[in-house]
């Protein structure tokens, strides 16, 4: 890869990493934080659903404005307002609050992480797509393993007021980087025209948004209901961040391998995933101790990190440049819709049941992506 494309790659893969250490942390540990301040189950739901739907209509005004507007001082503003976000979470003081406040973090999740690829994908030479796109996923879910896990030891030790000031200082940190390594070069927001919402950029994509949406559905309950549960069963905040983190190493591990599984073949790598993920849920169903959840959750990862980079990198490969921020933010705001419906139906039937009947359906979800899988186009040039 020529040297001056990997200066500024470099500069937004510490962003990404930074921020994401903020936003996992945030994200992973607020049912935690709710579940100390008297939330239920269906407070769970709640909480995880507003932050979707937020997230979901963010994604799309984000792709919009980014085909329209310079993407790195957007993106600057977004992380901006990414920082003063979780810095307000020190003043929640209970569950309304957090509705309030998770609507806000998915607002400003939405703006950064459909910013974050867009640019990624904008920056990197045609043919390095794959391999810049693979470090920008490894660089995102670093964080989110630092994220919780560190969080978790943090809240254990200084409560979560403070917490969520270190965070916040986190983001902080990657305002200053983008200030300085990004907005003096102009890259690599230089690029083509742009053209403003292009819809024509999804044709062909319409198979790879289908797959990522049970996906969502069942990430949505992963983070906002299952974080919660373990709480319930008695599993400290420290040992529920170090599983969180754990499962996020593991999804690093696909992450890392994504080449690979391109070279094998999307469709069978993608079915991999299904079945992977199916026998993940059906075992967390059963899972009430910390070694319980261990090999289920390590599944659950791997098979998401198998997922994730294959579908973002078809999609990102059959996109005009000129309309990357439209097909970013499509992308997006399926896992949007998913994580949107899956808290509040998931509070619901756990509520309503029991958590195993909802993880026994989840399972059943987590297959229905091996038939989804057979629609997925070959990936056509980059543009």
């Amino acid at each position: 890869m020529p040297r001056e494309a990997v200066r500024p790659l470099r500069f937004l893969y510490a962003t990404v990493f930074l921020t994401s250490t903020g936003f996992g942390a945030a994200t992973f540990l607020l049912p935690v934080f709710a579940e100390e301040l008297g939330a239920s189950y269906v407070a769970f739901g709640v909480i995880g659903t507003v932050g979707s739907a937020a997230y979901m209509a963010m994604t799309l005004v984000s792709g919009a404005l980014l085909d329209r507007f310079d993407r790195v001082r957007l993106y600057l503003a977004f992380s901006v307002l990414g920082a003063a976000t979780v810095l307000l979470f020190r003043i929640a003081a209970g569950v309304g609050d957090l509705v309030v406040l998770r609507g806000l973090l998915g607002v400003v999740s939405a703006m950064f992480f459909v910013t974050a690829s867009t640019l990624v994908a904008d920056a990197s030479p045609p043919g390095a797509l794959t391999r810049s796109i693979g470090r920008y996923n490894l660089s995102w879910i670093a964080g989110f393993i630092a994220g919780p896990f560190l969080g978790g030891l943090i809240s254990d030790a200084l409560g979560f007021p403070a917490l969520f000031a270190i965070l916040a200082a986190l983001i902080a940190g990657s305002v200053a980087i983008i200030r300085a390594g990004l907005i003096p070069r102009g890259k690599p927001s230089d690029g083509p025209a742009r053209r403003g919402f292009d819809l024509t950029a999804l044709r062909g994509l319409y198979a790879a948004y289908l797959i990522i949406l049970p996906y969502s559905v069942i990430l949505g309950i992963y983070m906002a209901i299952l974080p919660g549960q373990m709480r319930m069963l008695g599993i400290t905040p420290s040992i529920i961040g170090l599983l969180l983190t754990m499962t996020n190493g593991v999804r690093g591990l696909g992450f890392l391998s994504v080449e690979r599984f391109i070279d094998w073949g999307e469709r069978r790598s993608l079915g991999l995933a299904s079945c992977l993920m199916g026998a993940a849920l059906l075992a967390v169903a059963f899972s009430r101790s910390t070694s319980d959840f261990i090999a289920p959750l390590a599944m659950f990862g791997l098979s998401g990190g198998i997922l994730t980079p294959l579908v973002q990198d078809n999609i990102a490969r059959r996109s005009p440049r000129h309309a990357l921020g439209t097909a970013m933010g499509v992308h997006e705001s399926v896992y949007g819709v998913g994580m949107c419906v899956g808290p509040v139906v998931g509070g619901a039937v756990a509520e309503a049941f029991q958590p195993a009947t909802l993880y026994l359906g989840l399972a059943a979800l987590a297959l229905l992506i091996l038939p989804l899988s057979r629609g997925l186009q070959g990936a056509a040039a980059h543009e």
